[in-house]
This record gives structure tokens, C-alpha cells and sequence, in this order.
């Protein structure tokens, strides 16, 4: 259960619905739950009962046979069977067809094995990481990473030189959008961060160690009419919509009516939430978007991009971090990092 399988989100298993007709599914496994509620529906016998029920399900659905499951589970194929029947009595529905010539998954059954197989997996997963982390007693770094940096020229070397090095650490990694990184960092719930920031951004007491320095461009798709231009004006701006990524005010050095995002020459603003979202759109060929060319892929991406009329704006692939922080050792692990990849420490505001 990786941390990276981050920046991923984890999403529940679904719970259980009554239904009667044995052959629909549309009724099954549709309220967001925990993995503990999925297993933990009430039923004859308890919690501890239901779920081994759910064993025997399993190991019968493996085997195809009652009798195999039986020897393996170590009971009588007479009680293996019985315990199934009050399962499928609990779910409202059959899980096998049962014949002299052995025993087939329904449709029901087969949706089943895969939701209970995967509800087993995830517990297995869950009791042997907590064994783990009850006998490890390292401190624990968090480090963040904003999800559409480059992976093979930044993201792959930085990570595995931190956990070549940081023996004396778990490590936990989370890939995040830029706004939940920022946020993360200044609320202490992270303690490095590898993102992008701009020289309006305001980290506050939080220390910018710089990975290189980008200028920020007007970025399309070559589907938009500007892909044949070799350059653009303020007044061709003001005529088309502008992809701007939403971020905290309140967390820039400058005013609003300052703010080169806010006033970006365009015709209207379309507002969107993630990186992600934003290519997704400009992909299509009907606006503009404004970033620096540091981000995963833009060597192969299908864009054009250009200078930004009349200002030089300027961004930093940065790894950030806050020296307050309660970590012990965070200062040599960020010097040890500093010295490998020869940052360059810039300033968190204007």
C-alpha cells in the first residue's frame, strides 16, 4: 500500500444492497464504505462469522468444488456448504449454481469474487503494514510531490536518492496537485515539498531551494489557431479565454489587482482546479493557458508556446520546506539533498 499510490486517492470498496433478483447487479456495492463496514454488514453469526464465510466463498470459487475448498479450510464440505448458503442468504442472492457435475459461479457470483477478493487483499495488506509499523520505531518523513513534474529527469533521481540515503527514516511520498501541496506544507502535515512556484508565491517562514529556473510562457495546442503564429500579442489574448488553475490570494506577496495571474489579458477566464484538468482543456484548441515548460512531457506534448508579451515572469522547480519544523534532522537531510543535486536557495516571495 504505497504512499505514492499517491498523490494517489483510495477508493472505498462499495457496500452491499439487498436485492432479490439473483441475476442483476445494478442494486450491488453502491455506497461508499470502508474495506472494515464492507466486511462487517450485520448477519447470523456476527462480524467474525460473516467474514469467514467469506473465506470459504473465496477458496470454493478457487477450486470449483465444495469438497476441495473443504480439505483446504479444514471443515466438512457439509458445513463449508452450509455456511455459503447463509452468505448468499445474507447478500439476497445466489453465488453458485449448484449440479451433480460440481458447482459454477453466477453472474453474482463472479462480481463477488472480484469485490471479496479485493476486500482480502487490502486486509492482508493493511495487518502486515501495521505489524511493520508497530516494530519500526523510525521517525517518519512526509514528503510531498506535485504530480505533473518530470518523472525520469527530476522526480525518479531525487526519489531515489532520498531513500538510498535516508536509511534512518520510514518514508512516506504522496503525489498531490499544486494547490493541496502548498496547502499541506504551511499546515506542517508535510515536511519537503517538490513543486513549482512563482516569485508571487508566499510560503511564508518555509526555505525555496531551487532545481532550476523557468520563465513562464502562453502555452496552446496545436489544434488553436495561434499554432501557426510565430508570435502573439496582448490584443490576440484579450481575444481568446484564458485556463487559470485556482490559488489561495492570501497566499501570494502581492494584491489581487497586482497579481500577474489575475491580470492576465484575455477575453474571459475559465477557472479550473488541477494541472490535469487544465492540459485536458487546452487540448482542445479553444483557449490558452500560461505555465513555464517544466512540467511531465512537454518535450513530446502536441503544444506551442511563446513568450509572454511585455513580461518576464518567473518560476522555480523548487523543493520547499519549513526549518521550524518538528522532524529531527531535517536541516542535514535538506543540506544532503542541497549538496547532491546543487540547489541554488532563492527567495519564497517577491
Amino acid at each position: 500500500m504505497s504512499g505514492v499510490g499517491a498523490g494517489s486517492r483510495f477508493n472505498p470498496p462499495l457496500r452491499i444492497k439487498q436485492q432479490t433478483d439473483s441475476e442483476s447487479l445494478t442494486e450491488y456495492f453502491l455506497t461508499p464504505v470502508s474495506v472494515y463496514d464492507k466486511i462487517c454488514v450485520k448477519g447470523n453469526g456476527g462480524i467474525v462469522m460473516l467474514y469467514q464465510r467469506i473465506q470459504y466463498f473465496l477458496r470454493a470459487s478457487e477450486t470449483g468444488s465444495f469438497s476441495k475448498a473443504a480439505r483446504q479450510m479444514y471443515v466438512s464440505p457439509q458445513a463449508l456448504s452450509k455456511q455459503i448458503g447463509l452468505l448468499e442468504e445474507e447478500l439476497g442472492g445466489r453465488l453458485f449454481e449448484r449440479s451433480s457435475q460440481g458447482i459454477v459461479l453466477t453472474r453474482l457470483g463472479e462480481y463477488a469474487r472480484q469485490r471479496f477478493s479485493k476486500i482480502d487483499r487490502d486486509l492482508t495488506d493493511a495487518v502486515e503494514e501495521l505489524k511493520l509499523r508497530a516494530g519500526d520505531k523510525k521517525e517518519r518523513i512526509h514528503i510531498g510531490i506535485f504530480s505533473a513534474l518530470p518523472q525520469d529527469s527530476l522526480v525518479t533521481p531525487l526519489v531515489t536518492f532520498i531513500l538510498g540515503t535516508l536509511s534512518n527514516y520510514q518514508i512516506g511520498l504522496d503525489l498531490l496537485d499544486l494547490k493541496e501541496g502548498k496547502q499541506l506544507l504551511l499546515e506542517g502535515k508535510i515536511d519537503l515539498l517538490l513543486t513549482n512556484t512563482h516569485e508571487e508565491d508566499d510560503w511564508g517562514s518555509c526555505r525555496c531551494l531551487s532545481f532550476g529556473e523557468h520563465e513562464a510562457r502562453v502555452i496552446v495546442s496545436l489544434l488553436h489557431p495561434w499554432a501557426i503564429k510565430d508570435s502573439i500579442t496582448e490584443e490576440d489574448m484579450r481575444r481568446e479565454t484564458f485556463l487559470k488553475m485556482d490559488a489561495e490570494s492570501d497566499h501570494y506577496t502581492v494584491s489581487p489587482e497586482n497579481s500577474f495571474y489575475e491580470n492576465i489579458p484575455c477575453r474571459e477566464v475559465l477557472r479550473v482546479t488541477n494541472f490535469e484538468t487544465l492540459y485536458a482543456l487546452l487540448q482542445q484548441g479553444n483557449a490558452f493557458a500560461v505555465f513555464p515548460l517544466a512540467f511531465v512531457n512537454m518535450d513530446r506534448a502536441k503544444i506551442k508556446s511563446f513568450p509572454f508579451p511585455g513580461r518576464n515572469f518567473l518560476f522555480h522547480t523548487a523543493l520547499i520546506y519549513n526549518p521550524d519544523s518538528r522532524l529531527k534532522g531535517l536541516e542535514q537531510i535538506v543540506r544532503e539533498i542541497q549538496e547532491e543535486f546543487d540547489l541554488t536557495e532563492v527567495s519564497t516571495g517577491a
